[in-house]
């Protein structure tokens, strides 16, 4: 691929009209699917490695990735979105990027090594561990793939970013955790997982992108790295709140409880994350390179908003009450019997799986449109309400500290929802409407899910109930849906343009 050394008017390039163009539904297919396939590693590994190690082990590994999440997000410093967000690109760019971001990615590595004992201490890690020192490969591997994952991104090539996100976690992650698992590597199982997984993403990325990695001149550099930074300094502000919203919880947990309730936290909290990464995080990659495409047009801006909360409620108001309804089973099969404290918050989280997906939407239409400073402020108040909510429920235990994430979840979809309002006159009610509209659906699911379930505890195992009760469920929620089909007629036709294939004209935009 050729990046020129003049600017690259990937902006002056026709945008087909319409909520949604064509090539930005295909890429959500793709996407879709790619997170479709790691969900189920995901589950695979949740599966095996819950029968492996005991809570201990992944409570301890749980606790140095807390800390290291926080590193590895810095080390991005926004920089790869703000590839992704730039209307205009040129080689010396994308050149100074990833200088920028490998440093910082070393820089942090070091940091990390340094500051391991104190903050080994503060989590509750064992004196002398070696947890922290080995996640700081992870910071130097992300800092060397951020760019290339956002060129991926730019360029709407969402079917090799999916594959090689699949293969990366398949054969880097699940691969070498359950290897090692088995070997009785312990909690260093999943440190190396993870370090596996970062490596291939990197050699994955740059294979498939191979963008430049010597700046030009010095002044080149200095006129890029300001670009740049302009977009990415705000975003990271934006990124650190964010982290501190993701895993307040866990600070709190680990902190006030100890490594073993944030096993038991953590594992919960996954099984939510899971339904909702698959549904939020990808429209997320697709939105956000497809809504900065058209950030100049605020009434377009505002219709893609709506139809994708109105998908996004669609597919998780039903998954909602189902995980709801069957959060015992789920727990018992996925993670075993000694792991059923998870059930009760799990139930909790189940309740907000809506508004948790939900307001990755807002962020995608924050990003796009620039608007990251006022986006940052906002994530540093969500912050604060789920450090704040889950020491006030520390008081009561795990499920406490659930329904205090939960509450704060639910504060932050209104928070974003009312921001993101900013960019057209009545968007807020219209979005609104387009979430009530999936209620019928949830009501439907529950109606059919409970009973079900109900009758069959007690005398089937919990295999033949979870199955059963989601396929009645499920099936309630497809007959509303059909009943109603005239009121979704804008996401029918979402789905009947992901089915259709590109035409010859079709163009995907690249960088130059």
């Amino acid at each position: 691929m050729n990046f020129p050394d003049t600017t690259a008017a990937d902006t002056d390039r026709p945008v087909p009209s319409g909520p949604m163009t064509g090539s930005a539904v295909r890429g959500l297919s793709w996407s879709l699917v790619g997170a479709l396939g790691q969900s189920i590693l995901q589950f695979v590994s949740i599966v095996v490695l819950s029968r492996v190690l005991s809570i201990e082990e992944f409570g301890t590994a749980a606790a140095a990735t807390v800390v290291a999440g926080l590193a590895v997000m810095l080390g991005q410093q926004g920089i790869g979105s703000a590839i992704v967000q730039a209307r205009e690109l040129r080689r010396a760019d994308v050149a100074t990027a990833f200088c920028m971001s490998a440093a910082i990615g070393v820089v942090l590595a070091a940091l990390l090594l340094l500051a391991s004992p104190l903050l080994a201490q503060a989590v509750g890690l064992p004196a002398g561990s070696p947890y922290l020192p080995m996640l700081s490969i992870v910071l130097v591997l992300g800092g060397l793939s951020g760019v290339a994952m956002g060129l991926l991104q730019r360029q709407l090539r969402f079917r090799d970013l999916g594959l090689m996100e699949l293969t990366s976690y398949g054969v880097g992650y699940l691969g070498t955790s359950v290897t090692l698992a088995f070997a009785g590597a312990g909690a260093m199982s999943l440190i190396w997982g993870q370090i596996a997984q970062a490596l291939m993403t990197l050699v994955g990325a740059y294979a498939l992108v191979r963008h430049p990695v010597r700046p030009g001149s010095l002044a080149e550099a200095r006129r890029s790295g300001r670009r740049i930074l302009g977009f990415s300094s705000a975003y990271s502000l934006a990124q650190v709140g964010n982290w501190v919203g993701l895993n307040g919880d866990n600070l709190v947990v680990t902190s006030v409880l100890g490594p073993t309730s944030l096993a038991l936290y953590s594992r919960a909290y996954q099984l939510l994350v899971q339904p909702a990464n698959l549904i939020g995080t990808v429209a997320d990659k697709v939105l956000f390179p497809s809504l900065s495409r058209i950030q100049d047009d605020r009434e377009r801006l505002g219709r893609a908003y709506v139809l994708a909360g109105s998908l996004v409620a669609v597919l998780t108001m039903p998954a909602s009450v189902l995980l709801f309804v069957l959060a015992p089973e789920i727990v018992t099969i996925l993670l075993g019997d000694a792991w059923s404290a998870v059930a009760l918050p799990l139930q909790i989280f189940a309740v907000v799986l809506m508004p948790r997906t939900a307001y990755k939407i807002s962020g995608s239409l924050t990003r796009a449109t620039g608007a990251v400073l006022g986006g940052a402020w906002r994530q540093w108040l969500y912050a604060a309400e789920v450090t704040v909510g889950c020491l006030v429920g520390s008081h009561w235990g795990l499920p406490g500290v659930a329904a205090g994430a939960s509450v704060a979840i639910v504060l932050h979809f209104f928070t974003m929802l009312a921001f993101s309002a900013r960019i057209s006159r009545g968007l807020a009610g219209r979005a609104l409407r387009a979430y009530a509209k999936s209620l019928p659906l949830a009501l439907a699911t529950a109606a059919c899910a409970l009973p079900v379930a109900t009758s069959l505890r007690g005398s089937a195992n919990e295999v033949v109930v979870a199955l059963v009760t989601a396929a009645a469920g499920a099936a309630a929620a497809l007959v509303t849906l059909t009943i109603g089909r005239r009121y979704f007629r804008d996401e029918f036709s979402v789905w009947s343009a992901a089915r259709s294939r590109p035409t010859r004209t079709s163009v995907t935009p690249s960088v130059g």
